[in-house]
């Protein structure tokens, strides 16, 4: 098994557990915001499901490779979704919300990065 995709591997799905956690259980400031942002409970608890499932897939793919491809794909998906939604509403240029929206940007690179990485230890 190659170092890089364990570690990869690893580093995305802790990121994604404490992204996925309190989404959720509806806690937390991300809560707050994207319920002011108009997004449903039922909506944020399907989003942190998903981030949760790829931390599943994750760990399963350091023992069966293509979980670990499937799950870096819903990840890629997931965060590249949150990096979609902070343009969108002008995050970026937005000197108060430049930061936060940062992590998503900075997990859809560490998503892909994890994708290539895995998929091509196959």
């Amino acid at each position: 098994m190659d170092v890089a995709a364990v570690v990869c591997s690893v580093a995305l799905a802790v990121a994604a557990m404490v992204s996925g956690v309190p989404k959720v259980q509806l806690q937390g400031l991300t809560w707050a915001f994207m319920r002011s942002r108009g997004i449903s409970a039922n909506q944020v608890r399907a989003i942190g499901s998903g981030e949760l499932i790829g931390v599943v897939g994750l760990m399963a793919g350091l023992f069966w490779r293509p979980a670990g491809v499937v799950a870096a794909a819903l990840l890629l998906l997931l965060f590249g979704g949150a990096v979609v939604f902070h343009v969108r509403h002008g995050d970026y240029g937005n000197p108060d919300m430049r930061m936060p929206a940062l992590a998503p940007f900075a997990l859809t690179i560490l998503s892909f990065l994890t994708l290539v990485v895995v998929s091509t230890t196959l």
